[in-house]
């Protein structure tokens, strides 16, 4: 059943729930209804409303003081499906490459392999409507290479979790979910050892103590780390922080404009090619995983503190094409209809990377974030490479000639580096609390009725897109606490 959290608050007290569960996008969703299918009684939790609102998004201010990045507050959406709401719909299965302790990183790994996130997949292929699909990297005869695969991937429609399972949730007997609900804090009992209970607040001002047995936090990478850190009024550090782990390590998917290519094959070109390097090749050179895209016809889009500029040359280059090549002296820029080179870069953990608090509150007495988004030089060398063999691979085999950005071959120059809005992270799963936020069941190590979902707890990002990937460590986070008494 679905209620409005202004009206409807005091009803919470009414029923007995197994497991509360704040946030309602992918992974929030998903766990609530893998655990009403076993027998739980679910409370989902909602900050936003059924549809966007200003009130409610304008919660996720906060400032960025690193890399320049995209405003924090407008990558995410703060109401009932969450960041579905405007998720593209890209779907891929991380490699195994992606869960070894690649020593290089300067941390460690996944405490799981990829055969326990794997196991199931159906499932979670089914929930983003992309049943059947085969997310193998494979080899095309016409492409021979060493170095590199073509990705496998599949689209979602994209899935609107919100739309899709709207029914479901109203007419459930096992799910209450309640928007207008924002948790607020964390209390836990005398010894510190569990949570004794939520605060959860309306936007009239009214607040509720949520006492139940489990509780999962599913709010995005970003509200994630914040809530721990600003649950802080027993643990002065914020919960689950006592080793200073909650926050760092904040990665994304690196966004870089590669560069233009002319077609020398046009037997080749019917589709765009998405080239992925094999693992050989990562473990020799020491790099991250990623996609290189090559898009015969595509649209421009600009990035990096030039990003005003080359938006206003390609409107009057572009559309005087004897004046292009001139205007590209001063600004190099792209056309629509030109070979583009894109990408989807993993980023390396770094503890510099990170989210913090800062002293401004929100209208509920919340610290808000600063995110201080950190590239690293290992992250700079893996997109130079990763550009540089794919452009040599695809002249090799005479199927397209590669112009290179100029900063991908001059080092002295700083890369133009976007981002794919991919939060991941900052409560990272580890093996022992010396090195993460959460143990291999998601728990938060200290707090033995916490848990954490989505992507806040990726040790490292992999080459793909995460969303697949999040609603699979749902489902499994699911079984394990289905499975609790």
């Amino acid at each position: 059943m679905i209620f409005d959290f202004n009206e409807a608050w005091t009803r919470v007290s009414e029923s007995n729930y197994d497991v509360c569960v704040c946030g309602t996008g992918p992974a929030g969703i998903t766990v609530a209804r893998k655990l009403a299918t076993r027998g739980k009684k679910v409370l989902l939790l909602e900050g936003g409303g059924l549809e966007y609102s200003d009130q409610s998004q304008h919660l996720y201010d906060g400032k960025s003081v690193g890399r320049k990045y995209w405003s924090v507050e407008n990558t995410r959406l703060r109401y009932f499906g969450g960041t579905s709401n405007h998720w593209s719909g890209r779907c891929g299965a991380f490699d195994p490459i992606d869960f070894e302790a690649r020593e290089y990183f300067g941390m460690p790994g996944w405490p799981i392999s990829q055969d326990q996130v794997i196991k199931g997949m159906e499932e979670a292929q089914e929930i983003v409507d992309i049943v059947g699909k085969d997310l193998s990297p494979y080899d095309d005869p016409r492409f021979a290479s060493r170095l590199f695969r073509q990705s496998g991937f599949a689209l979602s429609p994209p899935t609107r979790f919100a739309e899709k399972y709207d029914g479901e949730i109203r007419g459930s007997e096992r799910i209450d979910l309640f928007y207008n609900a924002n948790l607020t804090d964390l209390k836990l009992s005398d010894d510190l050892s569990r949570v004794r209970s939520l605060v959860v607040k309306n936007f009239n001002g009214q607040k509720l103590d949520v006492s139940v047995p489990r509780y999962v936090v599913a709010l995005g990478a970003i509200e994630n780390a914040r809530i721990l850190l600003n649950a802080n009024r027993q643990m002065p550090e914020g919960i689950g922080n006592g080793r200073g782990w909650v926050g760092r390590c904040f990665m994304e998917h690196l966004n870089v404009p590669i560069g233009r290519f002319i077609v020398t094959d046009t037997q080749f070109w019917q589709k765009e090619v998405a080239l992925v390097p094999t693992a050989e090749f990562l473990r020799q050179s020491n790099i991250g995983n990623g996609i290189v895209s090559f898009g015969p016809n595509s649209s421009p889009q600009s990035y990096g503190r030039l990003r005003v500029l080359k938006q206003f040359v390609r409107e009057t280059g572009c559309a005087l094409p004897r004046m292009t090549e001139v205007m590209r002296q001063v600004v190099d820029f792209d056309c629509p209809g030109d070979g583009l080179v894109t990408s989807l870069i993993e980023q390396s953990p770094n503890p510099d990377s990170r989210v913090t608090l800062v002293n401004d509150t929100d209208r509920f007495g919340l610290r808000r974030i600063q995110l201080n988004w950190n590239v690293s030089e290992r992250d700079k060398k893996t997109i130079r490479l990763l550009a540089i063999k794919t452009a040599e691979e695809m002249a090799r085999l005479d199927l397209a000639r590669v112009q290179l950005a100029p900063f991908i071959t001059n080092p002295n120059l700083d890369i133009e580096i976007g981002a794919h809005a991919h939060h991941m992270g900052t409560t990272r799963m580890a093996a022992t609390s010396d090195l993460g936020v959460v143990n291999e069941n998601c728990q938060v190590f200290g707090v033995e009725n916490l848990y954490i979902a989505g992507s806040s707890i990726f040790p490292t990002g992999g080459g793909t897109n995460p969303t697949l990937t999040i609603v699979k460590l749902a489902l499994r986070l699911a079984e394990f606490l289905a499975a609790r008494n």
